[in-house]
């Protein structure tokens, strides 16, 4: 008598993460159908971590692997988790003043280029003074020199 609720719970475990996949491709589709500008760049599979601040010694991490979408004023990042799940969407812009071609989009307050790395630090609406950091790792040559080519000078650098 117990076993059937517990079958239930994994069959309805399966079925959400499967519609919850499919929800965020389509918007993945969509968003670089609408907000793809003549001049962007897509990059693809690059492993990175979500590191998320939420208060005193509470931290949230998320690895996967992520898909870009490089305008002139903003960045969409689109996570894929085990590597092939698509998640949310992250828009981040550059500034406040030209906010064209983004949706829902948060401004990207602090980068960082390290070697073969590079740190996007941005504060959610959601999080009151907390910040959250995505981190782009094993880039190659031309994605490391797309990315630092066009974070140069659009946000605040930290070292």
């Amino acid at each position: 008598m117990f076993e059937l609720p517990i079958h239930y719970f994994f069959i309805a475990t399966i079925c959400s993460a499967i519609i919850v996949g499919i929800y965020y491709f389509i918007q993945k589709k969509n968003m670089i159908k609408n907000y793809r500008q003549e001049n962007s760049i897509e990059l693809k599979n690059i492993s990175g971590t979500i590191i998320t601040d939420k208060g005193f010694l509470s931290w949230g991490m998320e690895l996967g692997t992520f898909d870009l979408l490089i305008n002139d004023n903003s960045i969409f990042l689109f996570l894929k988790s085990f590597g092939f799940i698509p998640g949310r969407t992250t828009n981040l812009f550059f500034s406040n003043s030209n906010r064209k071609n983004t949706k829902r989009g948060v401004l990207l307050r602090e980068y960082k280029i390290d070697q073969k790395s590079v740190k996007l630090v941005y504060y959610p609406d959601h999080l009151m003074n907390r910040s959250c950091q995505i981190i782009l790792k094993n880039l190659s040559e031309e994605q490391f020199s797309i990315l630092e080519k066009t974070l140069e000078g659009k946000s605040r650098r930290f070292y």
